[in-house]
């Protein structure tokens, strides 16, 4: 029963959306019905500006890293069970109940929670998320190839069992496939670069 608890309160963190509270709160604006639609960290830089964008990364980077406190230090669970609540948070966050499961793509709340759990590893996957921003200028690669990084980096550091990173494997797929209209865009040359809107 307390894993499910703690799974419930899990998905309940992440549903805290960022960028459609400051949205809604302080611009009178939904997120969902401008640039891409997407309510995360990139398309609250486009939509809301570079500062709220930065405090939407900073709230749910926050509340990934929240959770693995939870989880991991407070109710003293191990690998395994930690990263399941983290997954839990992480479709909380791509698929919140009061916003019609229209969501975010994880990619901060799991730097958040990883992050929290093995430092790093997640610095390491952050650092390649930063240099194929920086010389592709797309968030939306950028992303991608930190959700591959940080799946490959837990799996050859040989630390975590089999089912931990079926865990890990499940969010690096999870968020690569909520990405796949970028994945789309980047095949055919039409993904925006960073500073543009998507159509």
């Amino acid at each position: 029963m307390k894993i499910i608890f703690i799974c419930l309160l899990a998905y309940i963190i992440g549903t805290l959306s960022g960028s459609y509270y400051i949205g809604n709160k302080f611009l009178n604006t939904d997120i969902r019905n401008h640039g891409s639609g997407n309510a995360g960290t990139t398309n609250a830089m486009r939509v809301l500006g570079k500062k709220w964008g930065v405090i939407t990364f900073i709230i749910d980077f926050i509340k990934g890293s929240l959770v693995t406190v939870l989880a991991k230090y407070i109710f003293k669970l191990d690998d395994f069970l930690t990263l399941v609540v983290i997954l839990c948070c992480i479709i909380g966050h791509d698929f919140p109940f009061y916003m019609k499961f229209k969501g975010g793509k994880g990619v901060a709340t799991t730097m958040g929670a990883l992050a929290l759990l093995n430092f790093k590893l997640t610095f390491i996957a952050w650092a390649i998320w930063m240099i194929v921003a920086i010389f592709s200028k797309m968030a939306s690669l950028a992303s991608i190839a930190f959700f591959v990084a940080f799946a490959i980096l837990f799996t050859i550091s040989g630390k975590y069992e089999l089912n931990s990173l079926l865990m890990i494997y499940t969010m690096a797929i999870l968020g690569i496939v909520r990405h796949k209209a970028n994945i789309k865009r980047i095949l055919n040359g039409s993904e925006n670069k960073l500073g543009k809107v998507n159509k």
